[in-house]
């Protein structure tokens, strides 16, 4: 495999990160177009719920080939400081199952537990994100809102980023905060 680099985003790379967020999601996926995607990067970065240190770019030879966010996230409207979101994650479809997406959630979970958060969010598919020690959220009583659809309830899923990080935090994962969801 090539040498991946990965580095914090910067603003001149929203116009590039924009491209590859629509089309990994378009071409990688089959089920988004990737507008949603790429309109919920904007609108993060809009929202006090961004954190550009924990916003990263992958590159291979100089060319942009990955790209996710970690991003300030409620509980019940709660906890907004101490929990995160990991959304989205984006690798260029030609690159998929090259390790890129592995290297990169690694680099982001260690930045945040050295950050001091206490725990992650994700929605996507559990075989991946067990790798990284991910739990279905209902084993520690954050629950998905009415609103929220999922394939199955072990999509949406938790990590503790210290010892007890999630222990006092419980509740409902609602989207109202964001129009492109």
């Amino acid at each position: 495999m090539n040498t991946i680099t990965i580095r914090p985003e910067r603003p001149d790379d929203f116009e590039v990160i924009s491209k590859l967020v629509h089309e990994s999601f378009r071409y990688g996926t089959p089920y988004s177009d990737g507008t949603a995607e790429e309109k919920l990067v904007t609108e993060i970065r809009s929202k006090q719920y961004y954190i550009p240190e924990l916003s990263f770019v992958a590159e291979m030879k100089g060319k942009m080939v990955g790209y996710f966010m970690l991003s300030h996230f409620p509980i019940s409207r709660q906890h907004e400081n101490k929990f995160l979101i990991l959304t989205p994650v984006a690798v260029e479809y030609q690159h998929l199952r090259q390790g890129i997406g592995k290297a990169m959630i690694s680099l982001g979970l260690e930045k945040a537990k050295e950050l001091g958060y206490q725990g992650v969010l994700v929605e996507g598919n559990p075989d991946f994100y067990h790798i990284f020690g991910f739990e279905t959220s209902t084993k520690y009583g954050i629950y998905p809102s009415k609103e929220v659809q999922l394939p199955a309830p072990e999509c949406l899923m938790v990590l503790e980023l210290c010892k007890d990080g999630l222990s006092r935090i419980k509740g409902e994962v609602s989207y109202e905060m964001y129009d492109s969801i």
